[in-house]
């Protein structure tokens, strides 16, 4: 089928709407999210409508609306033609992985869950677009000192790396990136996955299926059998996998794992909860990476604007002079921020935020179309299990004077990150503070 200008996709959308066509209405449904950039898709039912939301750099946005007549079809197609999910089980959440081909002739994976509500079932996919490649660490947004620690951690010969932080933050953007970064002839990476969200040449990846008993614990257990060097675990639930985990690392491999924190200091405390040693975490953990993902300002409409009287600005300045004159120096140079940058800041109150509005026209902005953002760039806090914080940890530190002795010696955490790319005009107060908690 010819590919059909971008513009058309959402008015196909309308038209087949109106037309109650179930099978056009997925198909111009998913080419739509996918041409918008959307992550999600979700298609709810309410009393006398049902809606279609994308969320796309990470908020969600109505579509479009459409009766609630023909729901139940929508819903029912989708089902039949996962081949995964019962259409007459309307009762239970139900889960399916399908792959599809759009309209614009991109191959994308969909994970797909209903879930029953008091207004019928509603439906979310989560787009895995094939077609996008894996980036590079540097196009990450990963800079400064962070960059040098994650560069020292995966040169480590052992050990665990582990990301943290929510669902959708770029956690398994980031650990396929470095997992690219370490992906060498001479070495062999065995990963556990749940699901296998990209399949890259070089790795050995294996799906887990709980299910008949191939759980991450179970895996770990084979692949110590399989001589890896790297094991990627996706993720660590419970006792036994971070216990496996802790083996491996201590017998001489590198391994990267997530878990669900909010911060990279509260992971000692997760951990440690899960039925870790304090010994085990000093004698393996390298790395703890906290992430979230930040949208961008856009680039066509942004403009200065002064922040003098904005209420967060003050704690923006707070969490500089808090930091360490000599490495803060360092982390300017090392992340090119120029005097220029920094006076903006600092002496004119000027930072860099999106109007929505097309510069030349003064109508809606046709790149980020009127929201003022475009892209997103991620925020990164690593906290480097140096020699002194694993003696904090031998010495039955608490977890919050562990955290403090980082700051004080230089991590940079999310909001200063994120601080760091408002001054370089990548970001505004809102994007940084929707993430971080201001302690007045």
């Amino acid at each position: 089928m010819p590919e059909k200008p971008q513009q058309n996709w959402k008015e196909l959308l309308n038209q087949s709407i109106l037309q109650s066509d179930i099978v056009r209405i997925f198909d111009y449904l998913l080419t739509v999210g996918v041409e918008e950039g959307a992550s999600d898709i979700h298609i709810e039912p309410f009393e006398n409508y049902c809606r279609i939301r994308l969320r796309i750099d990470g908020v969600l946005s109505e579509l479009v609306q459409y009766p609630k007549s023909f729901h139940e079809s929508i819903i029912s197609k989708f089902k039949i033609e996962s081949g995964q999910m019962r259409p007459d089980e309307k009762r239970l959440p139900q889960d399916a992985r399908v792959s599809v081909i759009t309209q614009s002739n991109k191959e994308i994976d969909l994970r797909a869950n209903t879930l029953p509500t008091v207004r019928g079932e509603k439906l979310v996919m989560r787009i895995v677009d094939k077609s996008k490649k894996i980036p590079l660490l540097k196009d990450l947004g990963i800079e400064g000192e962070n960059m040098n620690l994650i560069r020292q951690s995966l040169a480590y010969p052992n050990g665990i790396i582990l990301n943290t932080w929510p669902t959708g933050s770029g956690k398994t953007t980031t650990l396929y990136s470095c997992l690219a970064d370490v992906n060498k002839i001479e070495v062999n990476i065995t990963t556990f996955e749940d699901p296998v969200e990209n399949k890259m040449f070089g790795l050995n990846q294996s799906q887990m299926r709980s299910d008949i008993g191939f759980t991450f614990a179970s895996g770990l257990r084979s692949a110590l059998r399989q001589d890896p060097d790297i094991i990627m675990i996706w993720e660590i639930r419970d006792q036994e996998t971070l216990e496996m985990a802790m083996e491996s690392a201590m017998t001489g491999h590198l391994v990267f794992s997530t878990v669900h924190t909010n911060s990279a200091v509260e992971t000692i405390t997760r951990v440690l909860q899960m039925g870790a040693e304090r010994y085990m975490l000093a004698g393996t953990f390298n790395l703890v990476i906290a992430q979230r993902l930040g949208r961008k300002v856009c680039s066509h409409c942004g403009t200065k604007v002064s922040v003098k009287d904005h209420p967060q600005y003050n704690y923006a300045k707070r969490t500089f002079q808090n930091f360490d004159q000599d490495l803060l120096k360092q982390e300017i140079k090392l992340r090119k921020i120029t005097q220029e940058q920094w006076s903006d800041f600092f002496s004119r109150w000027y930072i860099t935020s999106g109007t929505g509005k097309d510069p030349a026209t003064g109508k809606i902005c046709p790149v980020c179309g009127g929201t003022g953002y475009k892209g997103r760039m991620g925020l990164y806090e690593m906290m480097n299990y140096n020699e002194d914080i694993k003696k904090m940890l031998l010495d039955n530190k608490p977890v919050f004077e562990i955290g403090k002795y980082a700051m004080q010696h230089g991590m940079i955490d999310l909001e200063r990150d994120g601080l760091f790319k408002l001054m370089q005009g990548h970001l505004d107060f809102n994007e940084i503070y929707r993430f971080v908690k201001i302690e007045k």
